[in-house]
C-alpha cells in the first residue's frame, strides 16, 4: 500500500488551520477577573458621631469692672496663681470729670454765686439768732428772780422759759442751715473742677479674685477707660477641665448622657476617654466654612481618665470626639466598601465557586469600616469589595493578591 505524503503546500494550509483553530480557543476562553476581596466576621461593632471639640475650664469667671473709670495695667499673666479675695487683678481710677462749655461754665459760675449769697444770708441769721437767745437768756433770768421773791406769777415766768428754749431753738436751726449752705457751695464749686486740675487720686478700686484658681486670659493689660462691665480678666482652675461640641441637631438626638466618647487628635500619643454630661437642651445657628446655614447643639463631656493623662491641654484647645450612639459586642458585620444599593435594597457579590454570585442582604446600623448584617450573610463567607462595572452575577473571578 502507498503512503500519500503531503506536499509543500499542503503543510502550510494545515499549519494555518491549526493557528487559526488554536487563536479561536483562545479568544472563546473567558479569564478569570481579579477583585479584592473581605470576610463576614464576627466581632465589636460601634456606631459614633464625630465632630470637632474644644477644651474649657468647667467654672469659668469672667471679672468684670464694678464701676466706671481708668482701669490701671494689668499687673498680672496668663497663668499667674490667684488668691480670692486677696489677689489684685486690676485697680480702677476714677474717672476725669467732663470739660465745661461755655454755657455750662457760666451756669456752674451761677451757682457759686448764689451759694455764696445763701450761705452769707445763713450766716446772718445765725448771728440774729444768737441775739435774740442773749436777750431771752437775760430776760428769763429777771423773771427768774422775780418769780423767787414773789413779785412775778408763774405764768410769767413760763412764758420766759418757752421764750429762752425757742431762741436756742433757733440758734441751733441757723447754724444747721450754715452747714447746707456751705455744701451746697462746696457742691457748686465741684461743677467748676476741671479734667486734670488738682486732681486726687481717691476712690480708688480695687478689683480682686473671687475664686482660687489661675489666670486665664487678659483681654486687654494697658492701661484704659472702661465702663462698668466691662471684663477685666478670666479666672479659673485648668486642672478641672471638659469639652464642649457643637454637634448637627440631627446627631445631637441621637446622643445619650453616659455615652462613652473617644477624645482623638489632641496631641497625645493615644485617644483619651470620655463620657457625655449633658447634651444642652437649646439649639443655636451657625454657619459652616461654606456658608451653610446648620442648627447645633452643644454636648459637654468629661474627661474618664486622670488629670495626669491630659496635662498639657489647657483652657481651649481643640480636639475630635467621636460619641458612642449604638454598640454590640458580637455582632455580624460586613465590610462597608462591599455593599451597594440595589433599587431599595442592599446587595453585594458573594464568591462562590470561582464566581460572583449578586445577593441581597438586609443591613443594620453602618460605620465607616462595617455594616451590621441582619439578613442573607453566614460568617466566614467571602464578598467583593470595591466592586468595579466589569463585575457581574456569574462572571469568573479570582482574589487578587
Amino acid at each position: 500500500m502507498k503512503t500519500k505524503l503531503l506536499t509543500g503546500p499542503r503543510i502550510i494550509t494545515v499549519l494555518v488551520l491549526l493557528a487559526v483553530a488554536v487563536a479561536t480557543l483562545f479568544a472563546l476562553r473567558t479569564p478569570a477577573l481579579e477583585v479584592e476581596v473581605g470576610q463576614v466576621s464576627r466581632g465589636p461593632l460601634v456606631v459614633t458621631v464625630s465632630d470637632l471639640g474644644q477644651t474649657r475650664v468647667r467654672d469659668l469667671y469672667v471679672v468684670s469692672a464694678p464701676v466706671a473709670g481708668e482701669a490701671q495695667r494689668v499687673p498680672l499673666k496668663p497663668g499667674a496663681k490667684v488668691v480670692p479675695g486677696q489677689t489684685i487683678l486690676a485697680r480702677i481710677v476714677p474717672a476725669d470729670p467732663a470739660p465745661l462749655d461755655a454755657r455750662s461754665l457760666a451756669q456752674a459760675r451761677a451757682n457759686v454765686r448764689a451759694a455764696e449769697a445763701e450761705l452769707a444770708a445763713a450766716r446772718a441769721r445765725v448771728a440774729n439768732a444768737q441775739a435774740s437767745a442773749v436777750a431771752a437768756e437775760r430776760t428769763f433770768g429777771r423773771i427768774a428772780d422775780l418769780a423767787d421773791r414773789g413779785f412775778a406769777s408763774r405764768a410769767q415766768f413760763d412764758e420766759a422759759r418757752a421764750a429762752r428754749d425757742a431762741n436756742a431753738a433757733a440758734v441751733s436751726e441757723s447754724r444747721n442751715m450754715v452747714g447746707a449752705a456751705a455744701e451746697k457751695l462746696a457742691a457748686a464749686n465741684a461743677a467748676l473742677i476741671v479734667p486734670g486740675g488738682g486732681r486726687q487720686r481717691r476712690g480708688i478700686v480695687a478689683v480682686t479674685s473671687p475664686v482660687p484658681g489661675y489666670v486665664l486670659t487678659v483681654p486687654q493689660e494697658s492701661a484704659r477707660v472702661v465702663l462698668a462691665g466691662t471684663p477685666l480678666v478670666e479666672v479659673g482652675d485648668p486642672s478641672r477641665l471638659e469639652i464642649v461640641s457643637d454637634l448637627l441637631s440631627s446627631d445631637a438626638v441621637q446622643v445619650q448622657a453616659g455615652a462613652p466618647v473617644e477624645i482623638d487628635a489632641w496631641g497625645g500619643e493615644r485617644p483619651l476617654k470620655g463620657r457625655v454630661r449633658l447634651v444642652e437642651p437649646f439649639g443655636f445657628t451657625k454657619f459652616s466654612a461654606l456658608g451653610v446655614e446648620e442648627q447645633r447643639v452643644n454636648a459637654v463631656i468629661d474627661f474618664a481618665e486622670p488629670r495626669s493623662a491630659f496635662s498639657r491641654l489647657g483652657h481651649g484647645y481643640r480636639t475630635t470626639v467621636r460619641i458612642a450612639t449604638w454598640s454590640a459586642r458580637d455582632a455580624l458585620r460586613v465590610p462597608v466598601s462591599a455593599l451597594f444599593r440595589s433599587g431599595r435594597d442592599w446587595a453585594l457579590f458573594v464568591v462562590e465557586g470561582g464566581r460572583a454570585k449578586l445577593r441581597r442582604v438586609r443591613i443594620g446600623h453602618i460605620t465607616d469600616a462595617f455594616g451590621e448584617v441582619k439578613g442573607g450573610l453566614e460568617a466566614d463567607e467571602t464578598v467583593i469589595i470595591h466592586p468595579s462595572d466589569k463585575v457581574a452575577d456569574g462572571v469568573k473571578v479570582r482574589a487578587s493578591n
